[in-house]
């Protein structure tokens, strides 16, 4: 786990933080709304087109960029905020850390654990900060569950199953541009299962080390929109639209996890459940204030979002008990340890480091599916190259 510390020095006084948004889509607008609670201004947009990036524009009352270079290199930015499609991340999350930028990234931040190991390297030597929306360990609940495994309330952890399923992509005629991903490439896992496996090894504090997985389509030809009146265009899909994964954390600790975006009923059901010698621990997204807790001998017991959480939780805690929090807050948990951390303040968020470990995850995932067996992280770890200096 990776807990960045202001690499300023402590008389410096650095800039006042402006961001810049790559993009205009759902997670482009969560990030302006979460940067406005902040106060930190936002100097404009640059979206997938001129037209698009006019209308978002006007929508958020900031600047529309002419084009990406001259949005990444407008000298009153300081942030880039990369909410564009992953397939775009490495040409942009590297184009903004050469123009000087810090970068907060969208997750997944590659579509292969090459991209993610370069974005890593690059940023690593650019001495920028750097970090990847892995919103869920923003949930004050989230960090209570972390705590309480330090803690050793469940004993030695033995087991950990989990899920991540949506619906939203049942239908064949439904649309969205991941459903174009290549063959190499992944849809679920990569797109939400990447939230399942950073959460995991968030809250345990263990690092997968092999992994075997089944990959599956529920549709193997689906639909895009036709232009000029014609109707949906019919195309190959390659990509998963389900994933079950195993993964061992070593010798001692393992997990099943069941990733799909094509189940009926299931909006946005992530969840996580440890298991231990002494009891068990359950989180699940859609109440994101309860914590389920068993012990053997004991009655159940959930713990809801009080003043009595851990100091950990209860930092991340911004409204009364009884007044829900959820995703918008998560989000602004995440992005105001950020820009603290820009301000020369000890804090914690996910950087590219915990990017590229759930791109490695994955690939091993992909390669088991392929292969038919058990695949160890080490396998997929991209080879470095020659220390002679970093370039993209």
């Amino acid at each position: 786990m990776t807990m960045p510390i202001s690499h300023l020095h402590p008389s410096a006084q650095p800039p006042a933080p402006v961001a810049l948004l790559l993009g205009g889509g759902f997670t482009a607008r969560a990030h302006l709304e979460a940067l406005r609670r902040l106060g930190i201004p936002v100097a404009g947009v640059i979206a997938s087109a001129p037209e698009h990036t006019e209308e978002i524009a006007r929508r958020f009352g900031v600047r529309a960029y002419p084009d990406t270079w001259t949005a990444l290199h407008d000298p009153a930015v300081t942030v880039v905020h990369d909410c564009a499609p992953s397939d775009v991340h490495v040409e942009l999350n590297l184009a903004a850390l050469k123009a000087g930028k810090h970068v907060f990234s969208e997750k997944p931040l590659g579509v292969t654990a090459g991209e993610t190991r370069r974005q890593l390297d690059f940023a690593r030597a650019s001495g920028l900060h750097h970090a990847v929306h892995f919103t869920y360990r923003n949930y004050p609940v989230v960090r209570e569950l972390r705590a309480r495994v330090q803690a050793g309330e469940l004993g030695e952890l033995r087991f950990i199953r989990g899920h991540y399923l949506q619906d939203w992509l049942l239908s064949p005629e439904e649309y969205n541009w991941r459903l174009e991903a290549s063959a190499d490439e992944t849809r679920a896992l990569g797109d939400i299962g990447s939230h399942l496996l950073d959460l995991a090894r968030f809250v345990t504090g263990l690092e997968p080390t092999g992994v075997f997985a089944r990959l599956a389509r529920m549709h193997g030809v689906r639909y895009r929109p036709g232009t000029l009146g014609d109707g949906p265009v019919p195309f190959l899909a390659q990509a998963e639209d389900q994933a079950t994964v195993l993964v061992e954390y070593g010798a001692d600790v393992s997990a099943t996890f069941e990733v799909a975006q094509v189940y009926a009923g299931h909006r946005n059901d992530l969840e996580i459940e440890l298991i231990g010698t002494l009891g068990a621990a359950r989180w699940r997204q859609e109440r994101p204030e309860e914590l389920w807790l068993g012990r053997a001998g004991k009655p159940d017991e959930v713990v809801h979002k009080t003043a009595s959480l851990s100091p950990d939780a209860a930092a991340l805690v911004h409204y009364p008990p009884g007044h829900p929090e959820g995703y918008p807050d998560a989000l602004t948990n995440g992005i105001r340890a950020f820009y603290a951390s820009l301000a020369g303040k000890k804090t914690e968020y996910p950087t590219f480091a915990d990017g590229h470990a759930a791109a490695l995850a994955v690939a091993a995932a992909v390669r088991s599916h392929s292969e038919r067996r058990w695949v160890g992280l080490t396998e997929v770890e991209p080879a470095l190259p020659p220390r002679q200096g970093v370039s993209p």
